[in-house]
């Protein structure tokens, strides 16, 4: 006797369908962004930003100069195109590239001058900002290991060092990259619309690759324990394609929208040079949250950890 087969199809667990798992990992975003208290620790990091900021230029300005001035001539306009692949544009009042122009070209004459003792100094200034990135880090991370005083501040004034000479490398790059654009197109006789077009998306693809990277060494190497690599791939493509898109907004909220000229007066370029520092901050802290979420949910379903139970 025959009995008939009858196939049932197999119910897709509920955590495995994209409409549960989109808004729960949302839910878990935010719960984390609240415990780790995110604005918080923006503002921390864009205030030590702001103080690490010219020293870190004085250093990255001064090794350039002694470096490319010789073969390339005055490395003033790649530095301020460095800056401002990574500034948003600016409305009606509001110059934020033009405003770093006179310090750095007096940096660039200046920059004999430099002692051993001044770049010293510059350095230990500069550790606030890689401590308070390292912190922050180790909230987002949940790590429970730390370095301890004095070899956290080893570690800082390391990394202030590979800071600087990252910094110097990307702008000796951009400075290359540019003589050899020029070249290039003046060999093969490419006209100026063409060239411009080639020229802004190599330009956006350098500035794109140099954030990445950035943030790649700085989710990975800062905190005290390593994080795996995807966790700081994750990271570092979220912070850096958010970051992309944040400028892009920020620029039509500025230009188009909002009229920072008419409210801060004067002080209207270092009011929206503190509000991107600070938008920046948050976006960088949310690229660690977003893939702790990730790491965490993953670890979760494999039985490795999971999450307290949420309300």
């Amino acid at each position: 006797m025959t009995h008939g087969l009858v196939t049932k199809k197999r119910a897709v667990p509920r955590h495995h369908r994209l409409g549960y798992r989109v808004p729960e990992f949302l839910l878990r975003l935010w719960q984390k962004s609240v415990e780790d208290e995110v604005f918080f620790m923006a503002g921390a990091i864009a205030f030590n930003v702001l103080i690490a900021l010219v020293p870190l230029l004085i250093l990255g300005i001064g090794l350039t100069g002694f470096v490319l001035s010789a073969r390339f001539g005055d490395p003033t306009d790649a530095i301020l195109a460095l800056v401002a692949d990574n500034l948003p544009q600016a409305g009606e009042g509001v110059a934020l590239v033009e405003a770093f122009r006179a310090p750095v070209s007096s940096l660039v004459e200046r920059r004999t001058g430099f002692t051993v003792f001044g770049a010293l100094f510059l350095v230990w200034v500069s550790t606030r900002l890689v401590a308070t990135l390292r912190i922050a880090l180790r909230e987002i991370f949940d790590l429970g290991r730390q370095r301890g005083v004095l070899m956290g501040k080893l570690f800082d004034i390391q990394a202030v060092l590979i800071g600087v000479s990252l910094l110097t490398l990307n702008l000796g790059v951009t400075v290359a990259f540019e003589a050899t654009m020029d070249y290039g197109i003046g060999l093969i006789g490419v006209d100026g619309s063409a060239f411009s077009i080639i020229e802004r998306l190599l330009g956006h693809g350098l500035a794109l690759g140099s954030i990445w990277t950035l943030f790649l060494i700085a989710y990975r190497y800062l905190p005290a324990r390593r994080i795996p690599w995807r966790t700081a791939w994750v990271a570092a493509t979220f912070s850096a394609l958010v970051h992309e898109a944040l400028k892009w907004g920020f620029s039509w909220y500025v230009t188009e929208i909002a009229d920072y000229g008419s409210a801060f007066g004067n002080l209207a370029t270092v009011a929206v040079l503190f509000f991107w520092i600070y938008y920046g901050s948050i976006v960088f802290i949310l690229g660690g949250e977003v893939a702790q979420v990730y790491t965490m949910r993953k670890a979760s379903r494999a039985g490795v950890m999971s999450f307290e139970a949420g309300p």
